[in-house]
């Protein structure tokens, strides 16, 4: 498993925050909001396929960055702070 940030822009009708947001939560083991339209996943695969399943619901005006990450710093998040922090000493 490796940790991920996922973040989006939706400027199109379809799909919704919601149709997003359940999306992420079913293609990840582990999961948090960090900011708004910001998440955290720990996940199996490769950035590349992550993005390509999530991709599979946008629009062609939709956007999608989905970074692999091995260290973090923040000051205040929306997910548990702990939550995270643990994730990224398992990556260390």
């Amino acid at each position: 498993m490796a940790n991920f940030i996922v973040t989006y822009d939706l400027n199109g009708p379809n799909p919704s925050h919601k149709k997003m947001d359940e999306t992420i939560s079913r293609v990840a083991a582990k999961y948090g909001r960090v900011l708004e339209t910001v998440w955290w996943l720990d996940y199996a695969g490769t950035a590349a396929g992550l993005r390509d399943h999530l991709k599979s619901i946008l629009g062609p005006e939709d956007l999608l960055l989905v970074i692999e990450c091995k260290s973090a710093a923040w000051t205040k998040l929306l997910v548990s702070d702990q939550a995270f922090k643990d994730a990224f000493n398992k990556a260390a």
